[in-house]
């Protein structure tokens, strides 16, 4: 079981690296692709905007715009319906990196999807789903108390 996680985590490297050297050093970090990616799509959205559409926290979303704004990729400006608030808007620098960074995204997927058939890649995605289901299902039905030995049955665990 300890092998598939891994594989995704050595996966999750290899695909990171490969969008780093394809960028550079001195430019965003791959993992700061969706706060781009949003941005160029919806430039003029609030930080709160972007946690609800990430799903992830706010800390995380304010860490990763205090580095963009530091290398010229974002700046602030005050929102048109609401005086007192700030939007986020990507600089000229920022749009072509959220551009060069989609398009490293795009070459990474390529070839790491080489030579897989789409039959596989629907089971595997199906997988990955299931699992995800999963860990959900778990986290819900089962009290932090618990624990889950790697020799039980997890599917008893899921039933209680």
């Amino acid at each position: 079981m300890e092998d598939v996680f891994a594989a995704l985590f050595e996966l999750q490297r290899e695909y990171l690296e490969r969008i780093r050297l394809a960028l550079g050093n001195d430019s965003a970090h791959p993992r700061q692709g969706p706060i781009l990616g949003l941005l160029l799509a919806m430039d003029g959205v609030s930080q709160a905007d972007l946690v609800r559409n990430l799903g992830v926290s706010a800390a995380t979303v304010a860490v990763s715009i205090a580095r963009l704004e530091r290398l010229g990729y974002v700046r602030r400006e005050r929102n048109l319906h609401n005086q007192r608030a700030n939007v986020l808007a990507l600089t000229e620098e920022g749009r072509i990196q959220a551009q060069k960074l989609q398009s490293a995204m795009c070459t990474a997927c390529s070839c790491a999807l080489y030579g897989i058939s789409e039959t596989d890649l629907k089971e595997f995605a199906l997988l990955l789903a299931r699992m995800t289901d999963n860990l959900h299902q778990f986290a819900c039905n089962v009290h932090s108390s618990d624990v889950v030995s790697p020799h039980r049955n997890i599917h008893s665990s899921l039933n209680k």
